[in-house]
């Protein structure tokens, strides 16, 4: 049975039937009640998702700024998908990601976001060497976006998406992973000093 996405919590419970259940969800999928869930959203370190089928709506909390580690086969396929050929050993790679067009970005004007300021990548650089990459999964709205300026690429096969970006979180996401595969993500609306912040703590860790 299909799911589909919602971002608003207003919006969500406005639309949906009080003949569905409405269960939450913390981010180890553990059901939690209303009160809890409401909680984890106040503190800022969560987005709220939801899910609704016929019978039932789903209410996630995501944490927005995970971290891991990529296996070693895990980074090499990347590597590849991205087409990084040459990279020093301390390089970091840095991507940007569009999921496609939501209730975030359908403005049809060109964006005045600032990860397109001429300092953004100058700083990277300063901060580390670095491997930039714009990826999208759906090219609406796109064109608001730079589309041929920057350099966007798709994400063949989902590839970017199944690794880093399970849902389609709102607006744009990005992640920065370092030569040994650690990496940290940041899920929906961000700034520049958000990838630059991340960037300097992975390099200094």
């Amino acid at each position: 049975m299909k799911y589909f996405i919602l971002f608003s919590l207003f919006t969500c419970l406005n639309l949906f039937s009080q003949e569905k259940k409405i269960i939450y969800l913390n981010e180890n999928h553990k059901e939690v009640d209303h009160e809890a869930f409401t909680m984890g959203m106040k503190t800022g370190k969560y987005l709220d998702l939801y899910f609704e089928n016929d019978t039932l709506v789903q209410c996630l909390l995501v944490r927005r700024r995970p971290i891991g580690r990529l296996n070693k086969n895990q980074f090499e396929k990347l590597k590849e998908n991205l087409q990084i050929k040459n990279t020093i050993e301390d390089d970091l790679v840095v991507i940007i990601y569009y999921p496609g067009k939501d209730s975030c970005n359908k403005a049809e004007k060109y964006s005045t976001w600032n990860v397109f300021d001429s300092d953004y990548l100058k700083k990277l650089k300063k901060i580390s060497g670095i491997s930039h990459h714009w990826i999208y999964k759906d090219d609406e709205n796109l064109k608001y976006y730079y589309k041929r300026k920057i350099g966007w690429k798709k994400d063949n096969n989902q590839f970017i998406e199944k690794l880093f970006f399970k849902y389609h979180y709102p607006c744009f996401s990005f992640v920065v992973i370092d030569s040994k595969g650690n990496y940290m993500a940041y899920y929906g609306e961000f700034g520049k000093q958000t990838v630059w912040e991340l960037a300097e703590t992975l390099k200094k860790a």
